[in-house]
């Protein structure tokens, strides 16, 4: 049995309703999709930025309060030991020049020693050639040439009253052989005094030596004790900068992920806003049409609009 076109219209319009009310179920449910997933990824991201902002300020802290003040620690420590061994590298030099002038030094007091001894042994073999109980004049004044040429080869580091003593015989005149005896006793203490100066020269110059080698030594032994200081200190330096170097990577890779996962997060925020603001557009339009719809179905669920309907089509 056919229907009238009154049905065929309410039917259609019951369809469209239907329609409308399937896109709105349709819209809501892929919008509360969007709306986990916007979720979901809100929590994901959130967690990424903050694990980043955590290893960042880990590795700050690290870098910061650890492996940068170590590092000028270290670094400080091994200028000091460096600055120990050039102080005692100058020290040595300093010592060296010092004990070189003075081994120069040495050398010529003992020239002069020697010198000195010479002079005496050579005038005491003249004096003792004379002999009887008077001296001529002759002998006199070689005497007298003798004990001069003494006292001026005596004339540094010799006694001085031994030597004033010596010029005052050589200006003597000798009466007989007893005062020749007087200066020959008078040389052989000069020979003495030189020979005990000679041997304290040698004895201080054995002592400085002595001294000099025992200070070169200590340093050197100090010089090779900083020397492995120095080595351990820049094996420290190094695994130091390693480390450093690592975090510092590190740091940059997590600040990297930081800026992705901070950009992700504001893309995602960007398009669930986008996605929301179709949403509602979508579903304003919606109901908008389902509102018209129902008006529609309303005036055709009149009755008038049914009477009036069959009347202008002849019914």
């Amino acid at each position: 049995m056919s229907q009238g076109p009154l049905e065929d219209l309410t039917e259609a319009i019951d369809a469209l309703i239907s329609d409308i009310e399937e896109k709105i179920a349709s819209n809501d449910e892929q919008y509360n999709e969007r709306s986990l997933q916007n979720q979901s990824e809100n929590t994901r991201l959130s967690g990424l930025i903050s694990e980043a902002e955590v290893s960042i300020s880990n590795t700050e802290n690290i870098l910061n309060n650890i492996l940068y003040p170590n590092l000028a620690q270290l670094q400080e420590r091994l200028e000091n030991f460096h600055a120990e061994v050039a102080e005692n590298n100058a020290y040595v030099e300093k010592i060296t020049f010092e004990r070189e002038e003075n081994h120069e030094a040495y050398n010529v007091r003992v020239e002069e020693h020697n010198e000195a001894l010479g002079a005496v042994d050579e005038c005491l073999e003249i004096l003792s050639g004379f002999g009887g109980s008077s001296v001529t004049l002759i002998q006199t004044k070689k005497i007298q040439g003798s004990i001069k040429k003494v006292t001026k080869s005596l004339k540094r580091g010799i006694n001085q009253t031994m030597i004033k003593a010596l010029a005052t015989l050589a200006t003597s005149e000798f009466a007989d052989s007893s005062a020749i005896l007087n200066v020959i006793h008078a040389l052989e203490e000069v020979k003495e005094s030189i020979q005990e100066a000679l041997e304290l020269e040698h004895t201080n110059e054995a002592e400085s030596v002595a001294l000099f080698e025992e200070e070169v030594a200590q340093r050197n032994a100090d010089n090779k004790r900083l020397g492995r200081e120095i080595n351990l200190t820049n094996g420290e330096i190094d695994g130091t900068e390693r480390r450093i170097a690592g975090k510092e990577t590190f740091l940059a890779v997590r600040q990297q992920d930081l800026r992705n996962f901070t950009a992700e997060l504001e893309e995602e925020h960007a398009a669930f806003e986008e996605a929301t603001e179709f949403y509602e557009d979508v579903r304003q339009e919606l109901e908008r049409e389902a509102s018209v719809a129902h008006d529609t179905a309303a005036i055709v669920n009149n009755s008038g609009f049914g009477s009036n309907l069959s009347g202008n089509l002849g019914f």
